[in-house]
């Protein structure tokens, strides 16, 4: 008796996907794969408005307004738009004054003219002892170690006094082996 009732709950649905009002032949699985879509689509779609008020939130929660970003945004661009200003006053500067790279990084000022300013100070405070001294650190000495490349002479570098090895020094006489001496 058990065995005489249909084990669907008496609404006709067997479990299985099949209502029981269609065969389970090509319709319903025709329909099943438009039902996924359907929930793929609405999925992806509450994903999007998920996102969307999740941003919301965080910008009420910044507290700042469209108004406020955009002047946080102005006020960043205006200070790299100022900085590049800057390194390009410093090249000018740097090219109409002979500097190197190394020296124009350490100009400093706003203005041209104060660029200007520090450059002329850096090219005295660096300038060569060629114009200043030159004549009396170089002057006898002429050839010496540091005459013609602004240095004072004895300033250079030592000179190292080598001899070879193999050779006895000059003036003396080679000493003579007697090969019967040497044990062999």
């Amino acid at each position: 008796m058990a065995d005489d009732k249909p084990q669907d709950g008496g609404d006709g649905n067997t479990g299985d996907g099949n209502t029981g009002d269609k065969p389970a032949g090509d319709g319903g699985s025709a329909e099943l794969a438009r039902m996924r879509q359907a929930l793929a689509k609405a999925n992806a779609e509450a994903k999007k408005s998920r996102e969307e008020a999740d941003a919301l939130k965080a910008s009420i929660a910044d507290g700042k307004s469209d108004a406020e970003r955009v002047a946080g945004q102005l006020t960043e661009l205006k200070a790299r738009a100022d900085a590049a200003d800057l390194r390009a006053m410093r090249a000018e500067v740097a090219a109409s004054k002979g500097l190197t790279a190394a020296q124009a990084k350490r100009l400093q000022g706003t203005t041209v003219e104060e660029l200007e300013a520090d450059a002329d100070e850096l090219l005295a405070a660096f300038k060569p002892a060629d114009d200043a001294g030159a004549g009396a650190a170089t002057g006898a000495a002429g050839a010496g170690a540091g005459a013609g490349n602004g240095r004072p002479a004895g300033a250079g570098r030592p000179r190292e006094a080598l001899r070879p090895g193999a050779t006895p020094p000059s003036g003396a006489e080679p000493e003579q082996l007697d090969l019967s001496k040497v044990p062999f």
